[in-house]
């Protein structure tokens, strides 16, 4: 299983300026709780939500304070999305669900970043546990994902 170690590493190797905070235990495990910690806004806390298709795989990022609508990233990308259930969360992932990052994934995953994000010029994300969260420029995030911004939110 990957760790908030493996996302450090990772950001030192692709020179992406990201900022690892260590929490409590527990405390960056839901969007609510995270935001609580860091006294931000419910939508500055990035939710990384891994949706399986019938042919693929997506890791939609989204703000804390919207929901992935299903249907309309269905349409858009032309076929049927379910979230996926925690076992297939780590076996794509590498990491537990509540610690899911952005990128450095055990597997190749396309990356969907909902317009959403593009409200704040910073944002906190999961730094690969439930209790670390990485700070990251909304820029930088979509720079180091390679990351499509679309509206698949709600």
């Amino acid at each position: 299983m990957l760790g908030t170690k493996d996302i450090e590493e990772y950001l030192r190797k692709n020179k992406i300026k990201g900022e690892i905070v260590y929490l409590k235990p527990g405390e960056a495990k839901t969007s609510i709780s995270a935001a609580r910690a860091m006294k931000c806004s419910l939508g500055q806390i990035a939710k990384n939500i891994l949706l399986i298709g019938e042919k693929s795989r997506v890791l939609v990022i989204t703000s804390g304070d919207k929901r992935v609508d299903l249907m309309k990233i269905s349409r858009i990308l032309g076929e049927k999305f379910r979230l996926a259930t925690p076992s297939e969360v780590v076996e794509e992932t590498g990491y537990s669900v509540g610690g899911v990052p952005p990128f450095g994934h055990k597997k190749e995953i396309r990356i969907i970043i909902d317009n959403s994000i593009k409200r704040f010029s910073f944002v906190y994300t999961s730094g690969g546990s439930e209790d670390t969260l990485m700070k990251i420029d909304v820029d930088e995030l979509i720079r180091a994902c390679n990351g499509e911004l679309l509206d698949v939110s709600q």
